[in-house]
């Protein structure tokens, strides 16, 4: 892939009467993932930084270009944004090729060519959009927005609706694509922000809630994704090796050994997964016979209530942090308390990225 050009920020402060009220800065080097509820105004905030809906009042500043003030407003067409919605909005009149052509700009980091070889559609190439499955068209359509060239590119949930393939061949790809051009990536996917972003944007109820890093936002119980918290969280495995005897794939996680199920070894040096909360059995003394694999070394640093019944743990691994649930009976039973060092058995883990 061609080396990284773009380091960029994007400043707004919008508002539109008696709805939204978007005011944030971000780096957008990388993904910047923008998450929330159904309703929250993630789609009607791009349509604003685009300038699909000059309602809105205030500024848009991108890379120092004065994309909205109170002087000017400078058109769609002329802000060089890519975007890629849901649906992939072919012309059906024309063949995959043809779609591409139309978009195809002298300055674009990729060749058509190049851009079918990495997306797997260069059989598609002659064929017309109906003939194509909804993975496809959106591959195409996500190569499409690449040829314009642009400096900013919008993914507004373009992986929602596609198929296993397609989501494993597009997720690597975007997550590369993302260091030679910034990325701003709605979506509603927990595996999807994590695995993809650096930097993420919250949105509630018409305003940003939060601006900064998936798993402290995702950490911060004063948040409105304090309801997100049993979905567990991301964690970097690292020195991966391949256990031929037992067929699994062994790593670190901040030093401890982690053994993952996979079927073969991968070509990265490292993996992210997640473990869910429900997924993790706390004991302050190792289990002398067990079926569990995974035994990590953790420290109890919060202890939060979340109903009468339930309690949720972070964990601290050294670097990396661990959420379990647990009942108040058990709480109690084992004396849990900030400090106190205990063994976190984990019984699943999924792979980011693999089948997400």
């Amino acid at each position: 892939m061609p080396k990284s050009i773009f380091k960029a920020q994007l400043k707004f402060n919008l508002k539109k009467q008696g709805l939204f009220d978007f005011v944030g800065q971000i780096s957008t080097q990388g993904i910047c993932g923008i998450f929330g509820d159904s309703g929250a105004g993630k789609t009607s905030l791009v349509r604003a930084l685009i300038g699909l809906d000059n309602d809105f009042m205030g500024e848009v500043l991108f890379n120092g270009q004065v994309w909205q003030d109170q002087h000017h407003f400078v058109k769609t067409e002329n802000r060089a944004i890519g975007m890629v919605f849901q649906e992939p909005r072919l012309f059906p009149h024309l063949d995959a090729l043809g779609n591409l052509k139309l978009a195809l700009h002298k300055n674009s980091l990729y060749s058509i060519a190049t851009l079918a070889t990495l997306l797997d559609f260069e059989m598609l190439l002659d064929k017309k959009v109906a003939e194509l499955s909804g993975g496809q068209k959106q591959r195409i359509a996500i190569a499409r927005a690449i040829l314009t060239a642009p400096q900013l590119l919008i993914m507004d949930e373009p992986l929602s609706s596609l198929d296993k393939h397609s989501r494993a061949l597009l997720l690597p790809f975007i997550k590369q694509l993302a260091k030679q051009i910034p990325i701003l990536y709605i979506t509603h996917s927990m595996q999807e922000l994590f695995y993809l972003s650096s930097n993420m944007l919250l949105i509630n109820n018409g305003k940003i809630e939060a601006i900064g890093e998936p798993q402290q936002l995702f950490l911060d119980s004063t948040l409105s994704l304090v309801k997100h918290a049993h979905s567990g969280l991301l964690l970097t495995v690292e020195k991966l090796s391949w256990d031929e005897s037992h067929a699994m794939l062994q790593g670190e996680v901040d030093g401890q050994a982690i053994f993952l199920t996979i079927d073969k070894m991968i070509g990265e040096a490292s993996l992210q997964i997640k473990i869910e909360s429900k997924d993790v059995i706390i004991a302050t003394e190792k289990f002398p016979h067990s079926s569990l694999q995974n035994c990590l070394t953790t420290t109890i640093e919060q202890i939060e209530h979340l109903s009468a019944s339930h309690i949720l743990l972070t964990l601290n691994l050294g670097e990396q942090k661990l959420l379990a649930k647990i009942t108040v009976k058990s709480l109690l039973q084992l004396k849990l308390k900030v400090g106190l060092s205990v063994f976190s058995y984990i019984k699943a883990v999924s792979i980011i990225g693999e089948t997400s």
